[in-house]
């Protein structure tokens, strides 16, 4: 597959070309959720709270994943950017091993520590035989959960999308299909819960892996070149990788935290309020998977014009990306609103009870998916120039603001108190982000060299 020329050309077309495999990509990643959750949904409240516990947990491996991944991409864009192919190479080389370390070591501390986690809630004792039975099979998988973003990422960062987003769609069709022949066991397969959900995410994970090895085998690109059989360790380069990676992957991994902390304040009202903030959550996921996916196209683009000091060509990349993200937040906003009770009902159908706190849910959360979509959309752009310490410093803040808002509002709203803490924290990361993105843009246009190429919108 031909990589997009990012550098040249009309950026909203390209953009949206690019874009388009990345948000589908996204959609994938929240499907897989879903779909567990979708059916899971059937077996009763008490698998879905389940698989809530040990979600988290893949929240916390997604978040440590980030760290190569994002390190790997953001230098891979600008090397390739610049046109240095051998520093690129090296930095795909290095990244993938660096998730591979990673993967296992922390599917190893799920295992090890299982009795710890799943203690974390209180809840009742048929939860956590369920959560067990959940765990145990996603931390066997866990190095697959770090090792397909980054082969993503890889492609993302020179420009082509759209392989990984036919890989993971593939992916995704054997999670969906295996979900009931092994959750109810259709056919010649046996019943088997929900162990059943966790190996076939952990199968379709595989099928991945095998894609894109496929793909990487058959194909004369860079990522071939990097020869990633073979471990090609470069010290410094590394300690670049995780230098850029890790402000993110700490951001991402005390949110996940301080999620943690929130939903044992939810848990406190019972399994069915935990059931339904993770029904809640993998829902409104539809709006920041997608400017997720928009994101990353965001930060390959500004890192290649960056890297090529294409600056000129930047700010217009800045503009454009902030009106796009904007639209799909108040997109977001709308669905949310109007279609809060539908969407629950899919999901939970034979509660009416756990429906009606569903939409307090999705309402609240409802009202802030403008500002989050200008913070993840600036977050992109500002890891694109290779400041990813801003963005994580700033998320980190009202991440962790977020307990004492919810201690403040629970005793008057109940556990719809911990749920506006956290939106209302949205609201605020999304302002202040949107401040630094202007004051980062106008200091880079001021101190750097003028761009070589002018380029028309």
């Amino acid at each position: 597959m031909k990589n997009l020329d990012l550098l040249h050309g009309k950026i909203l077309p390209t953009m949206i070309r690019f874009s388009a495999p990345l948000m589908g990509t996204a959609f994938i990643q929240m499907a897989y959720n879903l779909s567990d959750i979708a059916w899971i949904g059937r077996v009763g409240t008490e698998a879905v709270a389940a698989a809530g516990q040990v979600g988290f947990l893949i929240w916390i491996g997604t978040a440590l994943m980030l760290m190569p991944r994002v390190g790997m991409s953001i230098l891979t864009s600008q090397f390739y950017g610049a046109g240095d192919h051998k520093q690129a190479r090296l930095s795909i080389n290095n990244g993938f091993w660096l998730s591979i370390v990673m993967g296992i070591l922390y599917g190893a501390i799920l295992l090890v520590f299982k009795d710890v986690f799943i203690q974390f809630y209180n809840l009742e004792e048929s939860v956590n035989i369920l959560t067990e039975q959940y765990l145990v099979v996603i931390a066997l998988g866990m190095p697959l959960f770090f090792i397909n973003p980054v082969l993503s990422g890889a492609y993302n960062s020179l420009g082509n999308s759209r392989t990984p987003f036919r890989i993971n769609a593939v992916g995704l069709i054997v999670n969906i299909i295996g979900d009931p022949l092994l959750i109810f066991g259709w056919g010649p397969f046996p019943a088997l819960g929900i162990q059943g959900a966790a190996l076939a995410t952990v199968f379709a994970q595989m099928v991945v892996f095998v894609c894109f090895a496929y793909v990487i085998f058959r194909s004369d690109n860079l990522i071939h070149h990097s020869r990633l059989y073979a471990f090609q360790p470069d010290l410094p380069l590394i300690k670049h990788i995780s230098r850029l990676g890790f402000p993110i992957s700490l951001q991402s991994n005390i949110h996940a935290i301080v999620s943690v902390l929130l939903n044992r304040y939810v848990a406190s009202y019972g399994a069915m309020p935990l059931a339904v903030a993770s029904v809640g959550s993998n829902i409104e996921s539809i709006s920041w998977n997608t400017t997720e996916g928009f994101s990353s196209a965001i930060t390959a683009f500004t890192g290649q014009n960056y890297g090529a000091r294409f600056l000129n060509r930047v700010k217009s990349i800045y503009s454009t990306s902030m009106k796009s993200v904007g639209v799909i937040g108040i997109f977001a906003t709308l669905v949310l609103l109007v279609f809060r009770y539908q969407l629950f009902h899919l999901f939970i159908p034979n509660d009416s009870q756990a429906i009606a706190l569903g939409a307090v849910y999705l309402f609240i959360f409802g009202l802030s998916q403008f500002f989050m979509s200008i913070e993840i959309g600036g977050s992109g752009f500002l890891s694109g120039i290779g400041d990813t310490r801003t963005p994580a410093l700033i998320n980190s803040i009202l991440n962790v603001l977020r307990l004492p808002l919810a201690l403040i509002f629970m005793p008057m709203m109940g556990v719809a108190g911990v749920w506006i803490g956290m939106s209302l924290t949205s609201v605020f990361k999304g302002v202040i982000i949107y401040i630094f993105t202007l004051i980062r843009l106008k200091g880079i246009l001021r101190s750097e060299m003028e761009p070589v190429v002018q380029d028309s919108l």
